[in-house]
């Protein structure tokens, strides 16, 4: 069964297919989608746990790869660029290392690393010990970005955290965020552009990243945004969606 999405923009156009954040959904990518929409076929995934997939148990990372690769197939979205946020880029990135003659590039945004996770015992407790209560949502959420969000934003953004599956926050803490990707493929030669907050304490920093998941890719480029934290779609909007469309027609 398909994941729940939103689609925007004229599927004759390249796709790109957006996937979101440990606490997301398919709506943390929209503020983006609404500026490359106008020359992309987006895509954006309710990641199973997560959005109007909450119902859904958490899984794997192969195991959600297969539910994406359904969802597209579903939706006669071929060789699409991969968008992955947190959590899903390291999802991206296994997909695209996996299956490099089905992808036409990869962005990779604040992402999980193809190695297991590192953590802070604070980060890990947070997670493993999740507790879906507004309280501990807006914790959760404050300590995600850096510059301040909108009114609507921050209310959409917590509201995605209390409508997640509860059981998904620990099962990404203990199990999905510490599986290990690296060294499993070949190198790819597919671009890749990787996207860091500067004041993102929630993903390992550029020189982990590089070593541990970039470098796999060719040719690959970095941004790293000042001022910014970890929710770099709401925090960044429209910076973040020039350097992707700038990257995408730079290698298309």
């Amino acid at each position: 069964m398909s994941l729940t999405s939103i689609q925007k923009g004229n599927p004759q156009h390249p796709p790109l297919v957006f996937m979101h954040y440990l606490g997301g959904s398919a709506q943390t990518w929209l503020p983006v989608i609404e500026i490359l929409s106008q020359r992309f076929y987006c895509v954006s995934i309710d990641m199973p746990g997560f959005g109007d997939s909450a119902q859904r148990s958490p899984a794997l990372i192969m195991q959600q790869a297969m539910l994406v690769r359904e969802t597209l197939r579903d939706l006669g979205v071929n060789k699409p660029w991969l968008i992955g946020h947190s959590m899903t880029g390291k999802l991206a990135a296994v997909m695209a290392l996996d299956t490099p003659e089905d992808v036409a590039g990869l962005i990779l945004t604040a992402p999980s690393p193809l190695c297991p996770q590192p953590m802070t015992d604070q980060q890990f407790a947070m997670q493993y010990q999740w507790q879906a209560t507004p309280e501990h949502s807006k914790k959760f959420v404050a300590g995600s970005h850096q510059k301040p969000l909108s009114d609507d934003l921050q209310q959409r953004t917590l509201n995605d955290v209390l409508r997640a599956n509860p059981a998904a926050f620990p099962y990404w803490a203990n199990t999905a965020s510490q599986e290990d990707f690296e060294h499993r493929y070949p190198n790819a030669s597919l671009p890749a552009l990787l996207l860091l907050g500067e004041k993102d304490d929630n993903v390992p920093r550029l020189p982990q990243q590089l070593a541990s998941t970039l470098h796999q890719f060719s040719p690959y480029e970095y941004e790293v945004f000042e001022g910014c934290g970890h929710l770099l779609p709401l925090e960044a909007t429209e910076e973040l969606a020039a350097i992707i469309e700038d990257f995408i027609k730079k290698y298309s």
